[in-house]
């Protein structure tokens, strides 16, 4: 039995078979280590395809390039489907691929000699690599060359420039931003034809790696302005940004103030003006908005229409929207005061009116005037919400069915219901619509205080208020800047009275620019 188990034994160990060595793949290590491409064409689309996790618009398109002396090299042409553009492609890197015939396969040949494309580098680095390739570059690999060649293709399909939607003027240029960060640099070099403008380029978010543009006058905008925006801006931390409202937390000095610290535009001349004045404009990939700092209240206010009309009619407009901004925020409160504890202060057959009109009404003047602003806020979220034309049917005819019916069931009264119509017609009227929504919240506190206190209420809501907006700054500059000059002199374009454009100046002297202030026109 023991002989029989030990020839076994020797018969296995013997059928065996010898163990393989394990390939060393040292090397390939150490050059992903070193953010180096690897020699071989297969290689380095295999790792291109295994970064990206192979997925289906990834366009390989392999080559056997042509040389001088008969023989050819092999090749490859990368590019994502949707992001590259195909005829480009096609007729400035197949074409003169194959067509060519060069002395060599050294990419330096390649690119100045054979290449037709416009913007052509070489990398060697694979996260320079696969960012451009997620960049819409389309790159050209070649069998035995530890380099690439990138070459910019942008192709896909994007919203053309089309009249602002949002900021809409009846005089003036009527060409908006789109979400193409290089067709809204091209407008603004189109506005602004000056060799002294900057653009400085930044990425943010750590998965998206979203664009940033930073433009400014380099002799006219403060440099410290400068500096203190470029770093609010690198030290955002975020995996991804989709719009530039999610930087405005980040760049602003106090983010819980409710009033806006920045302005957001889609207009080119807005951006090109604002430039000009001194100020900084921030524009994003992916949005058609753009942002502008430093700013104040009175520049919140400001539209560029009123500098396309004759300054007697903008002074005239400007006068409108400080009463609308009053309205928004005062009305309400001050229907609330008068009613509950001021009766004496209005004419008393008005008080008699309104007095026989709230006679059913089972409510305190406050649960009156929130019900009729709640109903107002919650119409207009509505109407936002829901298609365009179907949203403004919703907005009227709501407002005027659950106006009437409210009134005819007692809950609120007529006087209200104008009171509050009123209210809503100011703050369309605001510009600025951050400065509305900041109108519109500060608005119920009001109310509360005046149901409470009265006109005193008032008064104190309106102070604090008022105090809030005098330590309120935007990257160094005070917010009611035009209302504090050291010197009356300072005062150039202020809220109630716009000066002839002769009269009026480029720069500023709050933004406290490097160049002296010099006439518009």
């Amino acid at each position: 039995m023991m002989m029989d188990l030990l020839s076994f034994f020797k018969r296995s160990t013997r059928n065996q078979t010898p163990e393989q060595p394990t390939p060393d793949h040292t090397a390939d290590k150490m050059k992903l280590d070193r953010n180096e491409l690897f020699v071989t064409l297969d290689d380095n689309i295999g790792f291109i395809q295994q970064t990206l996790h192979d997925p289906f618009d990834l366009v390989i398109r392999r080559l056997e390039i042509p040389l001088a002396d008969g023989t050819s090299v092999p090749g490859a042409v990368i590019f994502m489907d949707g992001l590259a553009d195909r005829a480009l492609i096609h007729e400035f890197v197949i074409e003169p691929l194959l067509d060519t015939k060069p002395k060599t396969a050294l990419l330096e040949e390649l690119s100045n000699s054979v290449l037709l494309a416009s913007n052509v580098k070489i990398v060697n680095e694979y996260t320079k690599l696969i960012a451009s390739l997620l960049y819409s570059s389309t790159i050209v690999l070649i069998d035995g060359q530890e380099q690439a060649i990138v070459i910019a293709s942008e192709g896909w399909e994007h919203r053309q420039v089309t009249e602002p939607r949002f900021e809409p003027a009846l005089r003036g240029p009527q060409d908006a931003f789109n979400e193409v960060l290089c067709i809204n640099t091209a407008l603004m070099r189109r506005k602004i034809k000056d060799p002294n403008l900057v653009l400085r380029s930044l990425k943010i978010g750590s998965r998206s790696k979203t664009d940033i543009a930073v433009l400014y006058l380099q002799d006219v905008a403060n440099p410290k302005t400068v500096e203190e925006v470029l770093r609010r801006l690198k030290k955002i931390e975020t995996d991804a940004i989709l719009d530039a409202g999610e930087l405005e937390d980040g760049l602003t000095d106090n983010p819980y103030s409710p009033f806006p610290a920045m302005a957001f535009t889609e207009r080119v001349d807005r951006s090109a003006a604002a430039i000009y004045e001194g100020r900084i404009l921030i524009l994003m990939d992916g949005t058609p908005f753009a942002i502008i700092a430093p700013v104040t209240l009175v520049y919140l206010m400001f539209t560029p229409e009123d500098y396309y009309t004759n300054y007697y009619s903008a002074t005239f407009i400007r006068w409108i929207r400080v009463l609308a901004l009053h309205m928004a925020l005062l009305l309400p409160s001050i229907y609330i005061a008068v009613t509950t504890f001021h009766q004496e202060m209005v004419p008393t057959e008005l008080m008699i009116a309104i007095a026989a009109n709230r006679t059913n009404i089972p409510y305190p003047s406050l649960i009156e005037a929130l019900i009729m602003e709640i109903s107002l806020e919650l119409l207009r979220e509505a109407s936002l919400r829901l298609p365009t034309t179907m949203g403004q049917t919703i907005g009227i005819v709501g407002a005027l069915v659950i106006g009437q019916a409210a009134v005819q069931a007692s809950l609120v009264g007529p006087v209200l219901t104008i009171i509050v119509s009123f209210t809503a017609i100011g703050s369309f009227a605001i510009p600025s619509y951050n400065t509305s929504v900041a109108i519109r919240l500060l608005r119920f506190p009001i109310m509360i205080l005046a149901a409470t206190l009265g006109i005193f209420g008032i008064v104190f809501g309106a102070s604090v208020i008022l105090i809030h907006l005098l330590k309120l700054k935007s990257f160094g500059v005070p917010y009611l800047a035009p209302f504090m000059p050291d010197k009356l002199n300072q005062i150039d374009d202020s809220l109630l009275f716009r000066k002839p454009s002769f009269s009026l100046k480029h720069q500023l002297k709050y933004l406290r620019s490097k160049q002296k202030p010099r006439p518009r026109s």
